[in-house]
C-alpha cells in the first residue's frame, strides 16, 4: 500500500506575520485528514521547530523539519533582473543635529571616548519591507532535513545567514547555500522560486540551467526517495497555475527530475485566511481595505487532505485544459511527496 501524503511546506505563526495557526493547531488538524507527515517550513528560521516536533511526536505524525529561505542572488545569469528584482535601500531616519554644548565657566570640557568596536561587528540597518510583496522580493527555496547532519547544515545555514545579514533580514546567498547541503532536500519553491519565475515570463532555458544546478549541488539520486531535488508542483486556482503547472512537469520529465506537490499552507483551515490577510496587514502597516495586491491572491493555502489535492484541476483529467501527462505527474507528485516522510 503506497504511504498516504504527507505535506512538505508548512508555515506556523514562527512565521513571523507570515503564518495564521500554531504548531500544535497545524499537527492537530494534519491529525485529522490523515496525513502521514507534516514539514514545518517557517520563513528564514528553525524557530518552531521543537515545538512542532514536541506536538507531532505526541500526535503519532512523522514531523519533516526544514525552513523555507529568500535568496539575494540567482542560480544562474539574471541580467534582466527577472528573478531578483533591484532590492529598495535600507529606511533612512530623520538626521538630528544634536548643538555642541561648550563647557560652562570653571567646568572641564567632557568630550565623548573613543569606543572600540569587538571583532565582527557589524552596524544594524532595519530594512524597511512594509509594501514590498513576494514578487518584489527574492527568490524562494524549500530545504528540509533528511537526517540528523541536514538539520545540523540547516541550523548553520540560518545562523550564518543572519550573521552576515541584518536585522529580520538574513542574507542567503547561493555560495553560502553550496557550504551547508549536506543532508539536506530541495524543493524548487513553486511560482517563487527561481525556476517558476523564469517559466513564467518565457524563460525555459534559464529555467532549465537553474533546475541543473541545484540537482547537481543537492544530487538527482536513483529513486525519488533518494533524490535530493525536487521540482515543486503547486496550484491555488489562480488563472496561470494549470499551466505552470503543466510546464513543470514537462521540464522535470525532459531533465529526470522527480517531481513533488504541495499546498505552500499559512493557515489550518479554510475560514482562517481572514486571520492571515490581518497579520499580512500588520506586517505591511496598512488596513485591510488599503493591501490591495499585497494580501495573497488566493484562498486556498490552508491544509488540505490527499482527496482534496487530488480532486484539483491538475489532478482531475476530465478537466478540458488537464494533459493526461500533467495529472499523471501530479499523481506522481503526491505519492513522492509520502515517500518523502516515509
Amino acid at each position: 500500500m503506497p504511504p498516504t501524503y504527507a505535506e512538505l511546506r508548512c508555515h506556523t505563526n514562527f512565521s513571523f506575520l507570515h503564518g495564521a495557526s500554531s504548531a500544535d493547531d497545524r499537527v492537530e488538524r494534519a491529525g485529522e485528514l490523515g496525513l502521514s507527515g507534516l514539514a514545518v517550513t517557517d520563513h528564514d528560521g528553525l524557530y518552531g521547530v521543537v515545538r512542532f516536533t514536541t506536538a507531532a511526536q505526541e500526535a503519532g505524525l512523522r514531523p519533516i523539519l526544514g525552513v523555507e529561505i529568500e535568496l539575494v542572488d540567482p542560480a544562474v545569469a539574471d541580467p534582466d533582473g527577472v528573478v531578483v528584482p533591484a532590492r529598495r535601500g535600507p529606511r533612512r531616519g530623520r538626521s538630528v543635529v544634536v548643538p555642541r554644548l561648550e563647557p560652562a565657566e570653571g567646568l572641564p570640557a567632557r568630550p565623548r571616548p573613543e569606543r572600540a568596536r569587538l571583532p565582527g561587528h557589524r552596524r544594524t540597518v532595519k530594512e524597511d519591507l512594509r509594501g514590498i510583496g513576494t514578487r518584489q522580493r527574492g527568490p524562494h527555496l524549500v530545504l528540509l532535513a533528511r537526517d540528523a547532519a541536514g538539520y545540523r547544515s540547516l541550523c548553520r545555514l540560518v545562523s550564518r545567514a543572519n550573521l552576515q545579514g541584518t536585522k529580520r533580514v538574513p542574507r542567503f546567498e547561493h555560495a553560502l547555500l553550496a557550504e551547508h547541503a549536506e543532508g539536506v532536500v530541495a524543493l524548487s519553491g513553486g511560482r517563487d522560486g527561481e525556476i517558476g519565475r523564469r517559466l513564467l515570463v518565457g524563460d525555459r532555458e534559464g529555467a532549465k540551467a537553474a533546475a541543473e544546478r541545484f540537482a547537481r549541488l543537492f544530487g538527482r539520486g536513483d529513486s525519488a526517495a533518494g533524490a535530493g531535488f525536487f521540482l515543486e508542483l503547486t496550484h491555488h486556482l489562480l488563472p496561470d497555475d494549470d499551466w505552470l503547472v503543466r510546464e513543470t512537469a514537462a521540464l522535470a520529465a525532459e531533465l529526470g527530475l522527480p517531481v513533488v506537490v504541495t499546498n505552500d499552507v499559512h493557515y489550518s483551515k479554510p475560514g482562517d485566511r481572514e486571520l492571515h490577510d490581518v497579520l499580512t496587514a500588520i506586517a505591511h502597516g496598512r488596513t485591510l481595505d488599503t493591501l490591495a495586491d499585497l494580501r495573497r491572491p488566493d484562498a486556498e493555502s490552508y491544509l488540505k487532505s490527499e482527496a482534496e489535492l487530488a480532486a484539483m484541476p491538475p489532478g482531475e483529467p476530465s478537466f478540458e485544459t488537464v494533459d493526461p501527462r500533467t495529472s499523471a505527474a501530479w499523481a506522481e507528485g503526491l505519492r513522492t511527496a509520502g515517500e518523502l516522510a516515509g
